[in-house]
């Protein structure tokens, strides 16, 4: 059997009035922080896709060998701003927010992007990479920028870019054993 214990504060005029004054006070700061933490979250997220995105392209155009429609993944534009829309899916990327850039060796200048919107880019040729100073790069950036869903807080446009580059190794001839 429970019993009821008696509180002389419950029956007093006002109580309940307190406790609806105490939370209309208390919802507009815990609403701040709920949507504080969710836009947060929501840029971490964006800057890791990015990341993820620009990362995965590279590995595609560094690779060695051809793509499911013939090309050779290198210089197959489409195929590397294809792998890195599907790795950033959720962001939807977009043409304009990738770039595709060759390096020859230790250079910091690009001697050329890659721009066919279909097929292999004619303008990539690479160098043999006999040696390991003459290999060429890819470099390849993803760019998107975040815009808060709410205006509560004052976070603001954002605009998170990563770029991955990898040494296109190229085919090498393996000498009979």
């Amino acid at each position: 059997m429970t019993m009821k214990i008696y509180s002389p504060k419950q029956n007093k005029p006002g109580f309940r009035a307190q406790a609806m004054v105490e939370f209309a006070v208390a919802l507009p700061v815990l609403l701040v922080l709920l949507v504080g933490i969710i836009e947060a979250g929501r840029m971490v997220m964006m800057y890791a896709v990015v990341t993820n995105a620009s990362r995965d392209a590279v590995r595609y155009a560094s690779a060695v060998g051809r793509s499911d429609d013939g090309f050779l993944k290198y210089k197959y534009c489409a195929g590397i701003k294809q792998a890195a829309k599907t790795s950033g899916y959720i962001l939807g990327l977009k043409d304009s927010d990738i770039t595709i850039s060759y390096y020859h060796g230790t250079s910091s200048t690009a001697f050329t992007t890659c721009t066919a919107a279909s097929g292999e880019d004619s303008s990539v040729v690479l160098n043999t990479c006999k040696d390991n100073t003459s290999c060429d790069r890819v470099k390849v950036t993803v760019q998107k920028t975040y815009k808060p869903i709410i205006k509560l807080i004052p976070l603001g446009n954002h605009t998170f870019s990563s770029a991955a580059t990898r040494t296109i190794l190229g085919i090498f001839d393996l000498p009979n054993p």
